[in-house]
């Protein structure tokens, strides 16, 4: 069983079967809508099963009901279909490369947003382009400014690099 980092982080191989976790990284963009988070379970080398399963079931008990993956791989796809969760891959291979993407991903939220239920949208460590996704949703829905959404998303503790800024055209101030 994982306990903490010297950091006192959470090294996350303690959550019991069937527990949920809030994953640590993930911004609501439109509450009970639509969120932007990192692969469940986390990303890359530290991704840990245990707590794949706590997300994912803290995501269902949240309202999610699609889960949108922009990894480039196909991680994580069986475990939301088990969960009884839909899920879209659209994979993306950087945030630099994602423009195409990017309008096939406001396509698919502007279908998908209709109806019942939360979209949650994610990479696998890197979130620069979910939140640049989720930032380009709220321009296009609301008219938010898109700099101000990737401001947020980064204050909800998600990494939003330059590239997320120019992909949406925001200049870095």
């Amino acid at each position: 069983m994982a306990g903490k980092s010297k950091g006192g982080e959470d090294l996350g191989g303690g959550a019991l079967p069937g527990a949920m976790r809030e994953p640590k990284r993930i911004w609501w963009a439109r509450p009970r809508k639509l969120c932007a988070l990192e692969r469940p379970g986390c990303g890359g080398r530290s991704h840990r099963r245990e707590r794949r399963q706590a997300e994912i079931e803290w995501l269902k008990a949240n309202g999610v009901r699609l889960v949108v993956s922009a990894m480039t791989t196909r991680h994580n796809l069986a475990d939301y279909e088990r969960a009884g969760l839909d899920w879209r891959h659209v994979p993306v291979p950087s945030t630099a490369e994602g423009a195409e993407a990017l309008e096939q991903l406001l396509r698919l939220l502007r279908r998908e947003l209709r109806r019942r239920g939360a979209v949650a949208v994610h990479g696998n460590r890197h979130t620069d382009f979910v939140a640049a996704v989720c930032a380009a949703h709220l321009h296009d829905a609301t008219g938010a400014d898109p700099a101000e959404a990737l401001e947020a998303a980064a204050e909800a503790g998600l990494t939003v690099t330059p590239e997320a800024g120019a992909l949406l055209g925001v200049v870095p101030a």
